[in-house]
């Protein structure tokens, strides 16, 4: 859910925060590349969180590096220049900016491909539908010879041979040397066809 993932992102994004002041007072030789290193988990929160998170994530960094400097200052650590603190703020504020508004356009893609995708499916089910519906008898038979897909037309001139899934030579083997000589040759024979004694005649009509 969303709100727990921005619970769990908040939460953890402060404890990085907190560590890495941390541990930019105890190595105060490495003071700068762990800040550096903080880009990442600010970017990573902020691509997580809206624009407002990401901007707040950015801000308690800076806060806790200000902090951090004063601390040292207090303590007469050995100091690093005093322009690293804002120009640290400043990158974090402008990573936390960049991956907030492209988080936001991913998401906004995914629900969109996620509603096409919907769309998709529910025309698909309409037009099968409509095709189930037709009292001309549609067969679908892919390139294996298997048939696909058979509306209530069709199975009503299969009978019994076109229950399950099933090659199309078993179900009606006239029918299959019929769309065998089309494919070969690409004509229609106009006359009709009778797929069983007991059922009355078809006129086959073939499609790729």
């Amino acid at each position: 859910r969303r709100g727990a993932i921005a619970a769990q992102v908040a939460t953890g994004v402060a404890i990085d925060i907190a560590v890495t002041a941390l541990a930019m007072h105890a190595l105060p030789d490495l003071a700068s590349g762990i800040a550096m290193m903080l880009l990442f988990n600010v970017s990573a929160a902020a691509l997580l969180l809206p624009l407002r998170g990401g901007l707040a994530a950015a801000g308690l960094a800076g806060l806790a590096l200000a902090l951090e400097y004063a601390w040292s200052a207090l303590a007469d650590v050995p100091q690093r220049p005093a322009a690293e603190v804002p120009m640290f703020v400043a990158s974090y504020l402008a990573i936390a900016t960049l991956t907030s508004l492209l988080g936001r356009q991913l998401r906004a893609s995914e629900a969109l491909a996620e509603q096409r995708g919907s769309q998709a499916a529910n025309l698909a089910e309409i037009n099968e539908l409509i095709i189930r519906r037709m009292r001309t008898g549609v067969l679908l038979v892919d390139g294996d010879d298997e048939i696909r897909l058979a509306n209530e037309a069709a199975m009503l001139q299969l009978g019994e041979a076109g229950e399950g899934r099933r090659l199309l030579a078993t179900a009606a083997p006239a029918l299959e040397a019929r769309l065998r000589r089309w494919l070969h040759d690409g004509q229609h024979d106009p006359t009709p066809l009778q797929l069983s004694p007991d059922l009355p005649e078809v006129l086959p009509r073939f499609a790729r």
